[in-house]
């Protein structure tokens, strides 16, 4: 299956008031291969509702800054959401992104 989405970059923490600090993000499109893809629903003791867990595996192309920045690689937006990234293994030109629940941090809009 082909992918294409963006990526969440962890730039930098700014101060937006004295003592308080926010994640700055940027996203950046890319493309690639899904190489797995396997969800499943896990039950919450707090809740009746089930959170949806993926362990997907997205192989993307990367570019220059891709390579110099896949340190700072947060979360993959497939699909309309937001999938934080568990692992990264760097195979130049690929890097291949794991990713698993859902993304709660920060994201260009709420900066």
């Amino acid at each position: 299956m082909k992918f294409a989405g963006k990526v969440g970059f962890w730039v930098d923490d700014v101060e937006v008031k004295p003592g308080i600090h926010r994640s700055e993000m940027i996203e950046r499109p890319y493309v690639g291969d899904v190489t797995r893809s396997f969800h499943k629903w896990e039950p919450q003791s707090q809740s009746t509702d089930d959170n949806l867990r993926l362990n997907n595996q997205i192989t993307i192309l990367a570019d220059l800054y891709a390579q110099q920045n896949w340190g700072s690689i947060k979360y993959v937006l497939w699909s309309g959401v937001r999938w934080k990234v568990n692992t990264i293994q760097v195979s130049f030109p690929r890097l291949t992104l794991e990713i698993g629940g859902v993304w709660n941090g920060e994201t260009p809009e709420t900066a």
